[in-house]
């Protein structure tokens, strides 16, 4: 629903009030910005489709929408707490500096400096540890849900891997460019146990030796871009029937292709060896 600028200035003018408590009669234009996007943040989040709708399908004035709105993004916000304590029950980072900062390290600020009265769309952090979905487009409370949702998908998918194997595939990794790792463990840990299983030695470790690479090499040479992304796909369909995580094929879905995509790629311009980790 469209609210006109009517209905949202006092709207605007009370929430400055409050921000200021009481204080001062006036804000700068950035404070007024600033306060005019918490106001349509939580109004958004009132129109929003998932969740209790209160007084659904009827006319809802401004007031009434801001009301219910920051009271769903508080809740949201309790959601992403429940998400994120669970997560770190079982979180393991197997070394991978970007993944530990931003997860264990970095997040609790997000729950310690969250503002859902004045500044809800504000996420505060920048969430540096890339993962298989994006979170672009969204911000604030709804951002952190959606990645710690996510991330907790992954965790539960690097979890039935070997954690000593995944230790030493990433460290490979950073052994060979003498750099942190900084892209998604996930992607790493596929694309391996696809060149395993090519190699016809699938099992506990991930990193392939110079015999199992000449076989997977040959073994994918033979194959379209859609036959290899199937080889990903019934790893990550075996991983999900383990986990007992029905939803995680729908959400690797995209890393399969994206790991086909650099086989195949590896394999025209012959620089397969750089994609798996030798």
């Amino acid at each position: 629903m469209e609210y006109q600028m009517e209905e949202l200035l006092p709207l605007a003018a009370s929430l400055a009030d409050k921000y200021t408590m009481g204080e001062s009669s006036s804000v700068s234009y950035e404070t007024a910005q600033m306060l005019m996007e918490a106001i349509l943040y939580c109004i958004r989040e009132f129109e929003m489709p998932d969740g209790e709708r209160e007084l659904s399908g009827q006319a809802v004035d401004a007031g009434t929408a801001w009301r219910i709105g920051y009271k769903r993004v508080v809740e949201k916000v309790f959601r992403a707490k429940a998400v994120y304590d669970d997560l770190l029950n079982r979180f393991k980072d197997y070394g991978c500096r970007n993944y530990s900062d931003t997860i264990r390290a970095g997040m609790p600020s997000f729950f310690l400096y969250y503002d859902a009265r004045f500044k809800p769309q504000d996420h505060i952090l920048t969430l540096d540890y890339p993962l298989v979905r994006d979170c672009g487009g969204i911000c604030g409370a709804d951002r952190i849900y959606r990645y710690l949702q996510n991330a907790a998908m992954e965790s539960d998918f690097l979890s039935q891997f070997c954690e000593s194997s995944v230790w030493g595939l990433l460290k490979r990794e950073e052994e060979r460019y003498q750099t942190p790792y900084m892209g998604n463990l996930c992607q790493l840990v596929l694309l391996n146990a696809m060149g395993r299983t090519a190699s016809g030695r699938p099992g506990a470790d991930l990193i392939l030796d110079p015999v199992d690479y000449e076989a997977a090499r040959e073994y994918f040479s033979e194959y379209s871009l859609e036959e290899i992304e199937e080889e990903g796909a019934v790893i990550v369909r075996q991983t999900a029937k383990a986990a007992g995580n029905d939803g995680m094929m729908d959400y690797f879905r995209p890393l399969c292709h994206d790991c086909a995509f650099q086989i195949q790629n590896g394999l025209e311009n012959g620089s397969l060896f750089h994609v798996f980790v030798l």
